[in-house]
Protein backbone atom coordinates (compact mmCIF):
# COMPACT_ATOMS: atom_id res chain seq x y z
CA UNK A 1 0.00 0.00 0.00
CA UNK A 2 2.79 2.42 0.90
CA UNK A 3 4.50 1.70 -2.43
CA UNK A 4 1.33 2.55 -4.35
CA UNK A 5 0.94 5.79 -2.38
CA UNK A 6 4.49 6.78 -3.26
CA UNK A 7 3.85 6.01 -6.92
CA UNK A 8 0.69 8.11 -6.93
CA UNK A 9 2.76 11.04 -5.72
CA UNK A 10 5.34 10.45 -8.43
CA UNK A 11 2.90 10.30 -11.34
CA UNK A 12 1.44 13.64 -10.26
CA UNK A 13 4.82 15.34 -10.60
CA UNK A 14 6.54 13.48 -13.43
CA UNK A 15 5.35 12.81 -16.96
CA UNK A 16 7.71 9.88 -17.56
CA UNK A 17 8.61 7.24 -14.97
CA UNK A 18 11.16 4.44 -15.18
CA UNK A 19 10.59 2.00 -12.33
CA UNK A 20 13.36 -0.44 -11.43
CA UNK A 21 12.18 -3.34 -9.28
CA UNK A 22 13.14 -6.76 -8.06
CA UNK A 23 11.75 -9.68 -10.12
CA UNK A 24 8.21 -10.65 -9.12
CA UNK A 25 7.54 -7.51 -7.05
CA UNK A 26 6.17 -5.11 -9.67
CA UNK A 27 2.71 -6.33 -10.67
CA UNK A 28 0.68 -3.99 -8.35
CA UNK A 29 2.94 -1.09 -9.28
CA UNK A 30 2.51 -1.79 -12.99
CA UNK A 31 -1.28 -1.82 -12.68
CA UNK A 32 -1.21 1.53 -10.92
CA UNK A 33 1.07 3.12 -13.50
CA UNK A 34 -1.13 1.95 -16.37
CA UNK A 35 -4.06 3.71 -14.74
CA UNK A 36 -2.22 6.91 -13.86
CA UNK A 37 0.41 7.50 -16.54
CA UNK A 38 0.70 6.91 -20.27
CA UNK A 39 4.52 7.19 -20.25
CA UNK A 40 6.20 4.64 -18.04
CA UNK A 41 8.74 1.87 -18.22
CA UNK A 42 9.31 -0.95 -15.76
CA UNK A 43 12.40 -3.12 -15.73
CA UNK A 44 13.99 -5.51 -13.28
CA UNK A 45 17.21 -4.50 -11.59
CA UNK A 46 19.05 -7.11 -13.69
CA UNK A 47 17.79 -5.67 -16.98
CA UNK A 48 18.47 -2.12 -15.83
CA UNK A 49 22.08 -2.90 -14.90
CA UNK A 50 22.83 -4.56 -18.24
CA UNK A 51 20.96 -2.12 -20.49
CA UNK A 52 21.76 1.16 -18.73
CA UNK A 53 24.87 0.60 -16.63
CA UNK A 54 26.78 -1.95 -18.71
CA UNK A 55 27.19 -4.59 -16.02
CA UNK A 56 25.59 -7.87 -14.91
CA UNK A 57 23.71 -7.52 -11.62
CA UNK A 58 25.06 -9.66 -8.79
CA UNK A 59 23.14 -9.98 -5.53
CA UNK A 60 24.88 -8.93 -2.34
CA UNK A 61 24.12 -12.16 -0.51
CA UNK A 62 25.68 -15.49 -1.45
CA UNK A 63 22.28 -17.11 -0.77
CA UNK A 64 20.76 -15.35 -3.79
CA UNK A 65 21.49 -16.29 -7.37
CA UNK A 66 20.99 -13.41 -9.79
CA UNK A 67 21.93 -15.30 -12.96
CA UNK A 68 19.53 -17.78 -14.51
CA UNK A 69 22.40 -20.10 -15.38
CA UNK A 70 26.14 -20.22 -15.85
CA UNK A 71 27.82 -18.22 -18.59
CA UNK A 72 29.14 -20.35 -21.46
CA UNK A 73 32.53 -18.64 -21.70
CA UNK A 74 34.05 -17.75 -25.06
CA UNK A 75 33.37 -19.74 -28.21
CA UNK A 76 36.32 -21.35 -30.08
CA UNK A 77 36.18 -18.57 -32.72
CA UNK A 78 36.44 -15.83 -30.07
CA UNK A 79 39.30 -17.64 -28.33
CA UNK A 80 41.14 -17.99 -31.66
CA UNK A 81 40.63 -14.29 -32.43
CA UNK A 82 41.90 -13.22 -29.02
CA UNK A 83 44.86 -15.58 -29.23
CA UNK A 84 45.94 -14.02 -32.54
CA UNK A 85 45.52 -10.47 -31.23
CA UNK A 86 47.37 -11.36 -28.02
CA UNK A 87 50.34 -12.81 -29.93
CA UNK A 88 50.68 -9.88 -32.34
CA UNK A 89 50.23 -7.06 -29.83
CA UNK A 90 52.24 -8.62 -26.99
CA UNK A 91 55.22 -9.22 -29.29
CA UNK A 92 54.97 -5.67 -30.61
CA UNK A 93 54.70 -4.21 -27.12
CA UNK A 94 57.66 -6.27 -25.89
CA UNK A 95 59.90 -4.96 -28.66
CA UNK A 96 58.72 -1.37 -28.25
CA UNK A 97 59.11 -1.43 -24.48
CA UNK A 98 62.68 -2.77 -24.28
CA UNK A 99 64.13 0.62 -23.19
CA UNK A 100 61.55 0.81 -20.38
CA UNK A 101 62.64 -2.60 -19.07
CA UNK A 102 66.22 -1.38 -18.73
CA UNK A 103 65.16 1.93 -17.22
CA UNK A 104 62.85 0.23 -14.73
CA UNK A 105 65.52 -2.25 -13.64
CA UNK A 106 67.99 0.60 -13.06
CA UNK A 107 65.54 2.75 -11.05
CA UNK A 108 64.29 -0.16 -8.92
CA UNK A 109 67.84 -1.14 -7.95
CA UNK A 110 68.64 2.49 -7.26
CA UNK A 111 65.69 3.16 -4.95
CA UNK A 112 65.00 -0.27 -3.46
CA UNK A 113 67.93 -2.70 -3.90
CA UNK A 114 66.83 -6.28 -4.36
CA UNK A 115 64.93 -8.32 -6.92
CA UNK A 116 63.72 -6.32 -9.92
CA UNK A 117 60.75 -8.63 -10.43
CA UNK A 118 57.90 -9.57 -8.13
CA UNK A 119 56.46 -13.06 -8.56
CA UNK A 120 53.11 -14.13 -7.20
CA UNK A 121 50.89 -17.17 -7.79
CA UNK A 122 47.50 -16.17 -9.18
CA UNK A 123 44.34 -18.04 -10.20
CA UNK A 124 43.71 -18.07 -13.94
CA UNK A 125 41.62 -19.78 -16.61
CA UNK A 126 39.64 -22.77 -15.30
CA UNK A 127 41.00 -21.95 -11.82
CA UNK A 128 44.49 -23.09 -12.78
CA UNK A 129 47.29 -21.38 -10.90
CA UNK A 130 50.16 -19.63 -12.68
CA UNK A 131 53.02 -17.36 -11.68
CA UNK A 132 52.29 -13.71 -12.37
CA UNK A 133 55.44 -11.60 -12.84
CA UNK A 134 55.56 -7.81 -12.45
CA UNK A 135 58.19 -5.18 -11.86
CA UNK A 136 58.54 -4.83 -8.10
CA UNK A 137 56.91 -1.59 -6.97
CA UNK A 138 56.90 -2.18 -3.19
CA UNK A 139 59.51 -2.58 -0.50
CA UNK A 140 60.88 -6.07 0.08
CA UNK A 141 59.05 -6.30 3.42
CA UNK A 142 55.69 -5.18 2.00
CA UNK A 143 53.90 -8.34 3.13
CA UNK A 144 55.79 -9.10 6.29
CA UNK A 145 52.46 -9.11 8.17
CA UNK A 146 50.71 -11.38 5.66
CA UNK A 147 48.73 -11.12 2.42
CA UNK A 148 46.90 -7.82 2.03
CA UNK A 149 45.26 -5.94 -0.82
CA UNK A 150 47.29 -3.18 -2.39
CA UNK A 151 45.63 0.20 -2.32
CA UNK A 152 45.66 3.51 -4.13
CA UNK A 153 48.69 5.52 -3.00
CA UNK A 154 49.90 2.44 -1.12
CA UNK A 155 52.44 3.54 1.54
CA UNK A 156 54.45 0.36 0.94
CA UNK A 157 55.59 1.56 -2.50
CA UNK A 158 58.85 3.42 -3.06
CA UNK A 159 58.91 6.55 -5.25
CA UNK A 160 59.60 4.95 -8.64
CA UNK A 161 57.34 2.03 -7.73
CA UNK A 162 54.43 4.41 -7.25
CA UNK A 163 55.24 6.02 -10.60
CA UNK A 164 55.30 2.64 -12.35
CA UNK A 165 51.91 1.74 -10.94
CA UNK A 166 50.53 5.11 -11.98
CA UNK A 167 51.28 4.48 -15.67
CA UNK A 168 51.01 0.66 -15.46
CA UNK A 169 54.71 0.23 -16.25
CA UNK A 170 54.94 -2.50 -13.61
CA UNK A 171 52.58 -4.65 -15.70
CA UNK A 172 55.00 -5.05 -18.65
CA UNK A 173 56.48 -8.42 -17.58
CA UNK A 174 53.00 -9.92 -17.78
CA UNK A 175 53.35 -9.76 -21.55
CA UNK A 176 55.47 -12.91 -21.15
CA UNK A 177 52.49 -14.63 -19.50
CA UNK A 178 50.36 -13.60 -22.49
CA UNK A 179 52.84 -15.20 -24.90
CA UNK A 180 52.85 -18.37 -22.76
CA UNK A 181 49.04 -18.53 -23.02
CA UNK A 182 48.45 -18.07 -19.29
CA UNK A 183 46.92 -14.61 -19.71
CA UNK A 184 45.29 -12.44 -22.34
CA UNK A 185 45.79 -8.74 -22.96
CA UNK A 186 42.17 -8.14 -21.96
CA UNK A 187 40.19 -10.06 -19.35
CA UNK A 188 39.40 -10.17 -15.62
CA UNK A 189 42.37 -9.33 -13.42
CA UNK A 190 43.77 -12.50 -11.79
CA UNK A 191 43.58 -12.72 -8.01
CA UNK A 192 45.43 -14.77 -5.42
CA UNK A 193 43.94 -18.02 -4.15
CA UNK A 194 43.71 -16.67 -0.59
CA UNK A 195 41.32 -13.98 -1.84
CA UNK A 196 39.36 -15.98 -4.43
CA UNK A 197 38.42 -18.58 -1.83
CA UNK A 198 36.82 -15.86 0.30
CA UNK A 199 35.12 -14.22 -2.67
CA UNK A 200 33.70 -17.52 -3.92
CA UNK A 201 32.06 -18.09 -0.54
CA UNK A 202 30.68 -14.57 -0.19
CA UNK A 203 29.90 -13.40 -3.74
CA UNK A 204 27.44 -15.28 -5.99
CA UNK A 205 28.82 -16.41 -9.37
CA UNK A 206 32.40 -15.39 -8.61
CA UNK A 207 33.72 -18.59 -10.21
CA UNK A 208 32.22 -17.50 -13.56
CA UNK A 209 35.09 -15.07 -14.13
CA UNK A 210 37.47 -18.04 -14.41
CA UNK A 211 35.70 -19.22 -17.57
CA UNK A 212 38.08 -17.07 -19.62
CA UNK A 213 41.75 -16.15 -19.37
CA UNK A 214 42.67 -13.32 -17.00
CA UNK A 215 43.95 -10.12 -18.54
CA UNK A 216 46.55 -7.41 -18.04
CA UNK A 217 43.72 -4.91 -18.39
CA UNK A 218 39.97 -5.42 -18.47
CA UNK A 219 36.49 -3.96 -18.58
CA UNK A 220 36.30 -3.73 -14.78
CA UNK A 221 39.62 -1.85 -14.67
CA UNK A 222 38.39 0.92 -16.97
CA UNK A 223 34.87 1.16 -15.50
CA UNK A 224 35.44 0.88 -11.77
CA UNK A 225 37.78 3.02 -9.65
CA UNK A 226 40.62 1.32 -7.85
CA UNK A 227 39.43 -0.57 -4.80
CA UNK A 228 39.98 -3.63 -2.63
CA UNK A 229 37.86 -5.88 -0.46
CA UNK A 230 34.57 -7.74 -0.74
CA UNK A 231 32.39 -4.82 -1.83
CA UNK A 232 34.77 -3.74 -4.60
CA UNK A 233 35.27 -7.34 -5.75
CA UNK A 234 31.49 -7.70 -6.19
CA UNK A 235 31.21 -4.54 -8.25
CA UNK A 236 34.20 -5.45 -10.42
CA UNK A 237 32.71 -8.91 -10.96
CA UNK A 238 29.57 -7.28 -12.42
CA UNK A 239 31.71 -5.68 -15.13
CA UNK A 240 33.77 -8.82 -15.74
CA UNK A 241 30.63 -10.89 -16.27
CA UNK A 242 29.21 -8.26 -18.63
CA UNK A 243 32.41 -8.52 -20.67
CA UNK A 244 32.08 -12.30 -20.87
CA UNK A 245 28.37 -12.22 -21.68
CA UNK A 246 28.46 -9.37 -24.20
CA UNK A 247 31.91 -9.76 -25.75
CA UNK A 248 32.40 -8.15 -29.15
CA UNK A 249 35.27 -6.81 -31.24
CA UNK A 250 33.90 -3.33 -30.58
CA UNK A 251 33.96 -3.86 -26.80
CA UNK A 252 37.49 -5.28 -27.03
CA UNK A 253 38.68 -2.23 -28.98
CA UNK A 254 36.95 0.12 -26.54
CA UNK A 255 38.75 -1.44 -23.56
CA UNK A 256 42.08 -1.26 -25.37
CA UNK A 257 41.54 2.42 -26.25
CA UNK A 258 40.42 3.34 -22.72
CA UNK A 259 43.48 1.59 -21.28
CA UNK A 260 45.78 3.67 -23.47
CA UNK A 261 44.00 6.82 -22.28
CA UNK A 262 44.41 5.69 -18.66
CA UNK A 263 48.15 5.15 -19.11
CA UNK A 264 48.81 8.50 -20.79
CA UNK A 265 46.64 10.46 -18.35
CA UNK A 266 48.18 8.65 -15.33
CA UNK A 267 44.85 7.50 -13.96
CA UNK A 268 46.24 4.21 -12.65
CA UNK A 269 46.41 3.16 -9.03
Amino acid sequence: MKTNQNLETLVKHFEYIHLVTRPGSWQPSKALLIQKSSKFHISTISDFCEQMLGKVYIAESATHRSLAGTLPGFSPSIRLFKKGVDAIFSLGLLLASCPFWLWSAFKINQQSPGSVFYRQVRVGWKEREFTCVKFRSMRLDAEASGATFSSKRDPRTFAFGAFMRKIRLDELPQLLSVLKGEMSLIGPRPERRVFTEVFEEQIPHYRERHRIKPGITGYAQICYPYGAGLKDARHKLMYDLYYIKHWSVRLEAYIFFRTIVTVFTKQGC
